[in-house]
């Protein structure tokens, strides 16, 4: 089991990224939240990560910056019906406590956001993880902005103005910190702009 890496970032993509330690390079499947806030090549990074062997003896390596986004994504493997995959869409979709939040408050619709999970597999992960994901301490901040309507309402706003959901999602969650959780929306709207422009 490789509980973790620590190296040079040699290569990023759209899908992973290459991992030097020592003159080795791993190979890292790597969700695109995090892809995006990666340091530039040649730096030093660190993931924590989770090795995974399919029944077609397929080997991956997921890996995370922050033990919040592995915890989740291993809760998330522990559903019948969620492989790494689907688990890797829930941490791109969702930040640690986000998902914390949608299962605790059993908000299907925040759940549902994330590619491949339906209805019935979102009713399932609330059942089976709601009672040992409230155990669960997290070292983030727990952001509970993304059940608010006015938090739906910017997202639409700037998917139709041509941003990706991921990117107007990431965009709010950084105007919303600027400005506060008590900030209008027309404001959000501006601020995420701004995170979304640069």
């Amino acid at each position: 089991m490789i509980a973790h890496l620590k190296g040079t970032l040699a290569h990023k993509d759209t899908k992973g990224v290459v991992v030097d330690v020592n003159g080795i390079g791993y190979l890292v499947e790597v969700a695109e939240r995090t892809i995006n806030g990666l340091p530039a090549i040649g730096e030093s990074i660190t993931f924590y990560t989770y090795y995974s062997q399919n029944r077609d003896n397929e080997i991956k390596l997921y890996g995370f910056t922050s033990h919040d986004a592995l915890k989740m994504f291993e809760m998330a493997l522990t559903v019948k019906g969620v492989g790494p995959s689907l688990a890797q869409n829930i941490v791109t979709r969702l930040s640690p406590s986000q998902f914390q939040q949608a299962v605790l408050k059993e908000n299907m619709a925040t759940l549902m956001r994330v590619p491949r999970l339906g209805k019935e597999l979102a009713q399932l992960i609330i059942i089976k993880l709601k009672k040992n994901i409230a155990k669960v301490k997290l070292e983030e901040k727990v952001e509970l902005v993304g059940d608010g309507s006015t938090h739906h309402a910017v997202i639409n706003v700037l998917v139709n103005l041509g941003a990706s959901e991921l990117e107007a999602e990431q965009a709010v969650e950084q105007a919303q910190q600027t400005l506060g959780d008590d900030a209008e929306r027309d404001d959000l709207v501006k601020e995420a702009l701004r995170y979304i422009r640069n």
